[in-house]
């Protein structure tokens, strides 16, 4: 007998169950044809058989009744898709809803990905009036395109002032939200004293600035254990980081927040500022991914260090003052305090300087050669007020010195003559780090670990 055949049940579990994780939903089937002693097993195990997907145009019923009789009484994850009900709309959603229904007690999860609204409410309806304590993970997932009607008129509409409170009154364990639906009333979300992880995406948010940064306190005053804040304010994006003074008086004394980790707010700069700049979050370690929608400004740099939230920060975009008309870079008044806030940064792997001024031969310039001991990836882009030989300078002393990383690249992409490498100093920079003078990827840096 193989020696594999010879391990104790719980032992072979935890490996079949692991290499399910791995490999995907296809490898409980596939080990269960291996031979009489797995399939014996395998059969006997409810969590391989514990998920059921409905994503395909003309789904295989017998085999998703079979998982579900096969998961015996297992926490259920649950996940349907717009495929479904391209070709059948009501047919598919009754059947769907007499193989999910009479277990919801078991769900463990739901994921409705693009399903069109009227069914994306029948399916939440279930959940009304419901005690459902194992339910810890609700995504509602809506792509940016309009609806499918046509499979799907027959189906009664639920009321306009549908109100998803008393959905989520019956989920106390309730640890992951992710709600991207623009029907949603965001005003309605209950608040959530146990809640995990909250995503709010693209066009669900589509409201005044100001109401959106209400919005953000509200979330973090009543979700005291929350992790993981992501929100999306609007459709499009102020690329050119105007300031706003008019949201200034939205600034609120420092409130902390104890358990808050990522904070991922798509937003314009002055928006982000704000929200910032209110907050003291000693655990904060990402403000998101991609970089390029993670960008603070020099204010935020010195709340940030002040209030002792810049510690474990893993990556930050730095973004100074543009002139829109003239298409130059500005002196920011708060730069006499910049080099000192950049000092608390003490865990980035990732700092990118975008439309920075450093005051001229590098009078603002952080010492980067003596602060930020992990730092493994440096950009300035478009700056101005620095040498080059200030950068060479930053190189070689982390170069020599143990107590700090050296870096492993290095962007410099400039709009004046001095502040950029010439031949000899590129060629310099491309014999110790990965250079770039171009910084053409710099949105593709990660700096989360």
């Amino acid at each position: 007998m193989p020696s594999i055949n010879i391990l104790p049940y719980d032992v072979l579990q935890i490996i079949i169950t692991s290499c399910r994780e791995e490999k995907g939903e296809s490898f409980a089937l596939t080990a269960s044809h291996v031979c009489r002693w797995w399939r014996r097993h395998v059969l006997d195990m409810p969590l391989l058989w514990n998920r059921l997907e409905f994503a395909t145009r003309v789904p295989q019923w017998d085999m998703l009744e079979t998982k579900l009789e096969r998961s015996g009484r297992a926490p259920l994850d649950i996940i349907v898709k717009e495929e479904v009900f391209r070709k059948s709309g009501m047919p598919h959603l009754r059947r769907i809803m007499r193989i999910i229904v009479p277990h919801i007690e078991r769900w463990r999860s739901l994921r409705i990905v693009d399903v069109p609204h009227k069914i994306r409410r029948v399916l939440l309806d279930q959940l009304r009036g419901k005690a459902l304590p194992g339910l810890n993970r609700v995504e509602v997932v809506q792509e940016e395109k309009s609806d499918r009607r046509s499979k799907c008129r027959k189906i009664k509409s639920t009321s306009r002032h549908w109100d998803p409170r008393k959905i989520f009154d019956g989920l106390p364990n309730l640890r992951h939200l992710e709600w991207t639906n623009p029907k949603a009333e965001y005003r309605l979300l209950p608040p959530f004293r146990n809640l995990h992880s909250l995503k709010m995406g693209s066009r669900t948010l589509e409201i005044e600035a100001g109401q959106f940064i209400q919005l953000v306190f509200r979330i973090l005053s009543e979700s005291p254990a929350l992790q993981v804040l992501s929100l999306h304010h609007g459709h499009e994006l102020d690329q050119w980081h105007i300031e706003n003074p008019d949201l200034e008086g939205f600034v609120q004394p420092p409130t902390i927040h104890l358990s808050l980790q990522r904070l991922h707010i798509v937003a314009s700069l002055d928006v982000r500022s704000v929200i910032v700049r209110s907050l003291i979050l000693p655990k904060l370690r990402s403000l998101g991914e991609p970089i390029l929608y993670t960008d603070i400004n020099v204010p935020c740099c010195k709340a940030l260090a002040q209030s002792g939230s810049a510690s474990n920060l893993r990556a930050v975009l730095i973004t100074g003052t543009l002139d829109r008309l003239g298409g130059y870079v500005t002196l920011h008044p708060h730069m006499p305090s910049f080099p000192s806030a950049i000092m608390a940064f003490q865990r980035l792997v990732a700092l990118v300087f975008r439309f920075i001024d450093f005051g001229g031969d590098n009078k603002w310039l952080p010492n980067l050669g003596q602060c930020c001991p992990d730092l493994k990836s440096l950009s300035f882009l478009l700056c101005t007020g620095y040498t080059v030989k200030a950068i060479q300078a930053i190189v070689e002393m982390r170069m020599k010195r143990e107590e700090v990383e050296s870096l492993e690249e290095l962007r410099i992409c400039a709009f004046e003559r001095g502040c950029t490498a010439n031949d000899e100093e590129a060629a310099w920079f491309s014999q110790v780090v990965a250079f770039d003078p171009t910084a053409d990827d710099w949105w593709e840096i990660n700096g989360e670990d």
